[in-house]
């Protein structure tokens, strides 16, 4: 008996190009959605940490501009608390404030005519400044020893005497103990004294019929340098202490002011002329806008909206705040008790 063999023949098949390609474009969608995926999180990674720096530089300029403001017109007339510096349009605005010291009691300077005969100079340009000792703040059981020999001190102008439109101030030190000559306090000082590089709506001619002699504080605040420039900064400076311009934060590119004047409910940006006698002139409350940017260009969230070109693509935020002077709001109160 004769077994027959059969033989098997297996056909071997591959995957067909339809195949293959549907395969490399599946791989293809999901590689793709991974990488974007990656590359979104590499962006957002890049991003974060330049949006927690605008914050902080943008929260830095706030705090420091309102911690002045708080203070703002103590013991300083209230009508010179405050001064402006309208850039107009997008240029940064400017603002100086005013505050006394309290280490300091303020007198009030005699007039003219009280001074001692003669021509009367300008604080900056006498040797000699007679002040009224019935005036000191708080009162001074013994006027003689209110200040002492190199004691420095500032005349403010009270209110525009000269009619030159601007606040009269100026250094003075001591160079003698003060002492009573007939029934007057006599400060002898440095003549020819002066601030540099005073801010706008400042100069150094003040008489004596509209001072007050203490020690101010006078703070500024600007932008610097201005924008398209790069490094925008926000800087301060103390102009009594005669330091140079502090930088506060980076990129800062722009700072706004408006002004709340008087009891009137609306905001301006220039609030006018100021008079000592009119608390409806006096500025009681500021509305500040900071607009701080990163410091890359081409990230995500990137805008050229208020920027000088279409390739300035930083990230831009503003933040603003509005305080209320309450040493201003103080002054008018007392203003109008005293005058119903």
């Amino acid at each position: 008996m004769r077994r027959t063999a059969r033989s098997s023949k297996t056909s071997a098949q591959g995957f067909s190009l339809i195949e293959v390609l549907v395969a490399l474009t599946i791989t293809l969608i999901v590689m793709s959605s991974v990488f974007s995926l990656l590359t979104k999180g590499q962006r957002s990674f890049e991003r974060e940490p330049e949006i927690a720096e605008l914050q902080q530089n943008a929260r830095a300029s706030l705090d420091a501009v309102a911690k002045d403001l708080t203070v703002a017109g103590y013991r300083t007339p209230p009508n010179i608390a405050v001064q402006w510096a309208d850039g107009g349009g997008t240029t940064p605005d400017e603002i100086t404030i005013i505050y006394g010291d309290p280490l300091y009691p303020l007198v009030e300077a005699l007039p003219c005519s009280e001074q001692g005969g003669g021509p009367c100079n300008t604080i900056g340009n006498s040797a000699v400044l007679f002040v009224d000792h019935d005036s000191f703040d708080p009162p001074q059981g013994d006027p003689e020893m209110s200040y002492s020999n190199g004691t420095s001190l500032v005349a403010l102008e009270t209110e525009d005497c000269n009619g030159d439109g601007e606040t009269g101030v100026v250094p003075f030190e001591l160079t003698k103990d003060p002492e009573m000559v007939g029934g007057k306090l006599k400060l002898v000082h440095n003549p020819g004294q002066s601030f540099t590089n005073l801010p706008q709506g400042f100069n150094d001619d003040i008489g004596p019929d509209c001072a007050v002699v203490g020690f101010f504080n006078v703070i500024q605040y600007r932008v610097n340098p201005l924008p398209p420039a790069d490094n925008p900064t926000m800087e301060r400076r103390d102009v009594v202490a005669g330091g140079d311009w502090t930088p506060l934060a980076a990129n800062i590119e722009d700072f706004q002011l408006q002004y709340g004047v008087g009891s009137a409910a609306n905001w301006v940006d220039s609030p006018g002329p100021t008079d000592p006698d009119d608390p409806e002139t006096w500025i009681t409350r500021v509305n500040l806008s900071i607009r701080a940017r990163s410091e890359s260009t081409d990230l995500e969230g990137g805008t050229t909206v208020n920027a000088a070109s279409p390739e300035d693509t930083h990230i831009r935020k503003t933040y603003a705040t509005t305080m209320s002077l309450r040493n201003l709001l103080n002054a008018t109160s007392e203003y109008y008790i005293l005058n119903p």
